[in-house]
């Protein structure tokens, strides 16, 4: 069995957090190129971007990848951090087609089952865009999040997966290219993905 350094969360170019007036209409300015080569440099095995309200971007990083032998080994895959009708998000790993924002969060999880998805509550306990305990639907729990900016959001979460015994994982939730691989996870599998 091999074990598949993962990073489950994280953002590039094509991020449109564009949920209010108030907010920018991208929230990462992380190139494809960059985000390879970090991804790269942190040994990662596999990389799920999960920019926001959209999977664009996963195609172009595969197409680089075709020009850049260096980068053969890391499998990418598609993925995305869908805001919800409350402003809560929800990461989407493995889908087809980009689910639509401003769903309900059992409306998005209906979506994600129609694409046979993975879903994972992402900084549960953040103070802005959280499920909290909503996060018991989704099928994973990011127990830590290493972007979260006060010291209570993760430790809430741990002692909250612990109470429900839901599925954890880890997530670098980067915005920048220095935190790509930050916070990874462990997959053993069988196979490749």
């Amino acid at each position: 069995m091999e074990s598949l350094k993962t990073e489950l969360h994280c953002h590039n170019i094509f991020s449109n957090g564009h949920v209010g007036t108030l907010e920018p209409i991208y929230d990462c300015n992380v190139t494809i190129s960059k985000q390879l080569e970090q991804a790269y440099l942190a040994g990662l095995d596999v990389l799920f971007v999960t920019n926001h309200n959209t999977i664009d971007g996963y195609r172009q990083m595969l197409e680089y990848k075709k020009n850049h032998q260096k980068f053969d080994a890391l499998k990418v895959y598609p993925a995305e951090e869908v805001t919800t009708d409350n402003e809560s998000h929800v990461l989407v790993y493995g889908i087809d087609h980009s689910i639509k924002s401003g769903l309900s969060l059992h409306e998005v999880l209906d979506e994600a089952r129609k694409q046979n998805a993975v879903t994972t509550s992402p900084h549960p306990f953040s103070l802005l865009d959280a499920l909290r305990e909503d996060s018991v639907y989704c099928d994973l729990f990011e127990v830590f999040n290493s972007s979260n900016v006060d010291v209570y959001s993760n430790l809430r979460a741990k002692k909250f997966a612990k109470e429900k015994s839901l599925h954890v994982v880890a997530g670098s939730d980067s915005h920048v290219q220095s935190t790509i691989g930050r916070s990874t996870n462990l997959i053993h599998s069988e196979n490749k993905l």
